[in-house]
């Protein structure tokens, strides 16, 4: 008996009576009664000690061990004396042990909480199962829903930004307090004026970090005029990364080039490196100027495929080196031991219903035509009179598909001349070509090159007339938020405005419109990174909830976890 009393929610007023424990159903009763003499009416809180009547509620409490409890405590009913109280009788309250109306004690209802808010509802439930206290999830959601959500003091600065209930279709505002590094509000939406009421309703917000969003910044400007705006760094660099990469693209045929011209350089390198140490070499004509005295198709994929297969196999047969081979052909080893693997070239296997057409049962008629020297003039109406349906315009199609399909499909015998043997020194260390986001960034990084090729490749893309200016450009900006030197903003602007890029001049004119909140990213410490940071969780949390909670239920699990 000692120990049942010593497990009881509360050892100051319930008394242990008697227990019953039901070994076949793994249940333990417990029998208790309050001791309480006096009890405070909940209205007017006057105590009153006149018993009205008793009355038994039957409780859950915490599993012990692989058995439930219940708790069958017979509690009172008083009269309230207070002439002036509404209320003439009341039920004793034992708040320790329970709430009024519970079925469930206090400790018990505070772990199911503590369940719901980490787990959610569903998964919530197979827990509680298991620790024999099993609840349905809608009873551990009114659990969560019943608990307010955390107070919390204005903050000085607020980070602001935006996530998506469902990406592309509903999004929601997260506010984030950055000196207390914790959420404080999730916003139903990313509307200007839902900010600008919140900021109305909580003044005292000195700092508002945000992304460039003409939303955000219209809905802080409305709601807290006086507020200093701050630009996220991160985002400036993204977008700078962006625009740097657009000049990139739109000059790909030059970025091409210095990737070859340096591979080239590269080469001759080690063909002198290898010379002076006393090596024999014999310079091979290149593979496309041969392939181009032979007269060898390779204007689309599948020709250049079958034509290297043939290269493939005749030099394997001079005596070449699988190695020798790949750099000869510029292939992979890898594609090169594929090929000799079949001694005849096996055709892509294309869709069944490839080069179908209204026009294609006509295809014999159409060929006569147009070899036997005739202009296709009139075709149209020829191949209406005998019954096609089709337009003009899906003849036409069809006409240039067989065009470009009608030579047959194996090319004409290839014979290449015999070729010295490679002896040059194994292939060096395969480098993606450089792509516009690889030159971008190259160009960004923080840090020094590591390699070589690097230092190489970003000397040779300083010094090209296509980007030199806009490398110019985007590494001075760089160093202007990196650094923090609000003072030569202006003069790049300026100097942005007049340099004739079109992508850079349109990114000079959105930053001139932020103009304030960009300084200030140049003048103040305040990072949008720890919204960032708590978008992911938010991010993991909704995903374990399998993208079906509202807003309600994410401030609820989202906003008291932290």
């Amino acid at each position: 008996m000692e120990l049942f009393n010593e497990l009881l929610p509360n050892r100051e007023h319930p008394q242990l009576q008697d227990y019953q424990v039901d070994r076949d159903q793994h249940v333990i009763t417990i029998f208790v009664c309050s001791t309480q003499s006096s009890n405070s009416c909940p209205l007017c809180e006057q105590r009153a000690n006149q018993v009205h009547s008793r009355y038994r509620r039957i409780l859950a409490d915490l599993a012990w061990a692989d058995y439930r409890i219940g708790i069958k405590i017979t509690v009172r009913k008083f009269f309230c004396r207070n002439s002036r109280c509404e209320r003439r009788i009341f039920t004793e309250r034992l708040p320790d042990v329970m709430e009024p109306w519970a079925r469930r004690t206090q400790r018990l209802a505070e772990q199911l909480y503590e369940i719901a808010q980490r787990l959610g509802g569903a998964a919530g439930t197979k827990l509680s199962k298991k620790i024999h206290c099993g609840v349905s999830r809608n009873t551990l959601l009114r659990l969560l829903f019943r608990q307010p959500l955390p107070a919390y003091e204005v903050p000085k600065t607020l980070g602001v930004d935006d996530f998506a209930f469902r990406k592309r279709l509903s999004y929601g505002t997260i506010l984030v307090d950055l000196d207390a590094r914790k959420p404080i509000a999730l916003l139903k939406g990313r509307d200007a004026s839902l900010l600008a009421e919140w900021l109305r309703q909580h003044p005292g917000v000195e700092v508002l970090s945000r992304d460039r969003s003409p939303v955000y910044k219209s809905g802080m400007s409305q709601g807290a005029p006086n507020a200093i705006q701050v630009a996220d760094r991160f985002h400036l660099i993204h977008n700078l990364a962006e625009v740097l990469e657009q000049v990139f693209r739109s000059h790909n045929s030059d970025l091409r080039h210095i990737t070859s011209t340096h591979t080239d350089h590269q080469n001759r390198e080690e063909l002198e490196r290898s010379c002076n140490q006393g090596e024999s070499i014999e310079t091979v004509e290149p593979l496309s100027t041969v392939l181009e005295r032979l007269d060898v198709p390779m204007k689309t994929y599948y020709q250049r495929r079958r034509a290297l297969h043939h290269v493939v196999w005749q030099l394997f047969e001079q005596g070449w080196s699988t190695e020798a081979i790949a750099r000869y052909t510029e292939m992979s080893i890898r594609t090169v031991q594929r090929d000799l693997n079949k001694p005849k070239h096996v055709e892509h296997q294309r869709r069944a219903d490839y080069g179908q057409n209204l026009a294609s049962p006509y295809r014999d008629y159409i060929l006569q035509r147009c070899t036997l020297g005739h202009r296709c003039v009139g075709l149209l109406a020829e191949l209406q009179a005998q019954g096609y349906k089709g337009s003009d315009r899906t003849l036409r199609r069809y006409l240039k598909w067989l065009a470009s399909e009608e030579p047959s499909k194996e090319p004409t015998a290839l014979s290449l001349p015999a070729l010295p043997l490679m002896n040059a020194p194994p292939p060096t260390a395969w480098h993606p070509p450089l792509s516009a986001n690889r030159a971008t960034w190259l160009v960004l990084r923080k840090t020094e090159p590591e390699t070589l090729r690097e230092q190489q490749l970003l000397n040779a893309l300083q010094s090209s007339p296509q980007f030199a200016l806009a490398i110019d450009l985007a590494q001075s900006f760089a160093r202007l938020v990196r650094e923090q030197q609000p003072e030569h903003f202006e003069a790049w602007l300026d100097q942005a405005l007049h340099s004739q890029i079109a992508a850079f001049v349109n990114f000079a004119n959105g930053l001139k419109e932020d103009f304030a909140a960009v300084q200030a990213a140049m003048k103040l410490s305040v990072s949008n990174g720890q919204v960032e940071g708590q978008i992911n969780r938010l991010k993991l949390l909704k995903r374990q909830m399998y993208g079906r909670a509202g807003i309600e239920l994410l401030r609820r699990r989202f906003l008291v976890a932290n």
